[in-house]
């Protein structure tokens, strides 16, 4: 296996195809399906799935499996070849959810880049449920899941717990802090999955999951589908805060207010000295997260 081959790979599932992961590189289609070939041959797997009259690519299991040593080869490929101009340097990798990348700790790292000399970020988003795979076979440095597990020569510390509150579209002279939940229809409703305590507390007022009309992956997708009269969503309070902030949102609570949710930080034991430094740096921004999860006041 070689760079151009894992090159090859990663530009068709940025790309979604072949055609144009050829036009991209500069190279044949022919010579794309080779490199293409090649890997499946030397490691005896499938990596796409291939079903005639489908123009976009799928991932295999293996391909999954497959995709995710292929970004870490590709940034330890570039880590080598900028050895020189980098020396001295460390890179610090870091997995997390949307919500949590974006409205809990982008300032934490801004901090981390700022008082932490020499030092380079490579902030990834992934589920709550890949983070602690990754931490164990080396693929990030650090990660904040949504979900505590007890893993062998892993470190778990809970580094934050918000609320969930309910957001609107702003009204005028909206006065009510407190709504029942039966007032809510799940027709209007955003659904984002929060996790399994989540879901099992929603199926109590709404019903299962399918129920609900719209269902999206990540907090910022939420600004445009508010726009419509009536629609609402439940989210952890750091995201509500963001939004009421720049005036986007009334936020409310519920009478029977679904569960909070933690944030864990994890990390390898034994970590090296600059990952150590990252990950005690953070923990001590405890006081400055606090105020960005603090609970929502009416």
């Amino acid at each position: 296996m070689n760079f151009s081959q894992i090159e090859s790979f990663l530009t068709i599932i940025r790309l979604g195809s072949l055609s144009k992961a050829a036009e991209q590189l500069y190279v044949s289609q022919s010579t794309i399906s080779q490199r293409l070939h090649s890997i499946e041959k030397e490691y005896d797997v499938v990596l796409l799935n291939r079903e005639k009259g489908v123009k976009s690519v799928t991932l295999t299991h293996e391909g999954e499996r497959f995709y995710q040593l292929a970004l870490r080869f590709e940034t330890l490929y570039s880590e080598t070849k900028n050895l020189k101009a980098t020396s001295g340097e460390a890179t610090i990798s870091i997995g997390a959810v949307d919500s949590v990348h974006n409205y809990v700790l982008k300032d934490i790292y801004s901090k981390v880049f700022h008082e932490i000399p020499d030092i380079r970020l490579a902030i990834h988003t992934h589920q709550s449920n890949e983070i602690y795979y990754l931490i164990d076979q080396n693929n990030i440095d650090i990660g904040f899941s949504l979900q505590d597990r007890i893993l062998k020569n892993v470190r778990v510390q809970k580094l934050f717990e918000e609320q969930m509150v309910m957001i609107q579209k702003k009204k005028t002279g909206s006065l009510k802090s407190k709504v029942e939940n039966s007032r809510l229809s799940s027709k209007k409703q955003l659904f984002i999955n929060w996790g399994m305590d989540y879901q099992i507390w929603h199926e109590k007022h709404w019903g299962p999951t399918s129920n609900t009309f719209i269902q999206i992956d990540t907090a910022k997708m939420l600004g445009d589908f508010l726009e419509e009269e009536e629609m609402w969503a439940i989210v952890p309070v750091s995201i509500a805060r963001d939004f009421h902030e720049k005036g986007l949102v009334d936020v409310f609570l519920l009478k029977d207010p679904p569960p909070s949710r933690s944030c864990f930080q994890v990390e390898k034991e034994g970590m090296n000295g600059r990952i150590k430094q990252v990950s005690e740096l953070i923990l001590a921004s405890k006081a400055e997260i606090g105020e960005i999860v603090r609970p929502w006041n009416p």
